[in-house]
């Protein structure tokens, strides 16, 4: 029995792991994801600019598979009220334009390099970005309390076996 698996061993790595990465998923979220997508809709509805834009690059970053329209990260230039021209990339990944496409876009006229498409910060997509970002930190609570679940249970059997007399 040299060979056996040590099952013990892949739970407790397996929990521990499923804590780490549970935590990493619920800092990810509230450090970063939805401060993020709030703070941008927040401020390019509040005091955004439309101007219409030239799409100069997309690279894509999910293929059909994962969505039938795939999605792009893409740059746009537009010129500002102010008439500098600008080149950044948009706030949000899209399926809908490709390079050379014109296009609408928000920009924020304190932080020109804020820009996203007109139709990102619409009601509808902004609601389903930030259930994303809820289902993220849900699904990292969850996470970490399945972890801890099962690394106390594990612990709890593991000690209960060795006294003597029990089980």
């Amino acid at each position: 029995m040299e060979n056996a698996p040590d099952h013990g061993r892949t739970v407790r790595n397996g929990s521990l792991a499923m804590i780490g990465l549970g935590v990493l998923l619920f800092v990810l979220s509230l450090v970063y994801l939805i401060p993020h997508d709030m703070g941008v809709t927040s401020d390019l509805r509040s005091r955004g600019v439309h101007v219409p834009a030239v799409v100069t690059e997309c690279v894509e970053v999910s293929g059909p598979r994962d969505n039938p329209a795939g999605n792009s990260e893409c740059r746009v230039r537009f010129t500002t009220a102010e008439g500098a021209s600008v080149e950044t990339r948009l706030a949000y990944v899209t399926g809908t334009v490709k390079a050379r496409d014109t296009v609408t876009v928000v920009y924020d006229p304190r932080h020109t390099d804020t820009a996203a498409l007109a139709s990102s910060i619409g009601f509808w997509d902004s609601l389903v970005r930030n259930a994303l970002d809820v289902v993220a930190l849900v699904a990292s609570v969850v996470m970490v309390l399945v972890g801890l679940a099962v690394h106390l249970a594990y612990r709890w059997l593991t000690r209960a076996r060795s006294r003597p007399g029990v089980m």
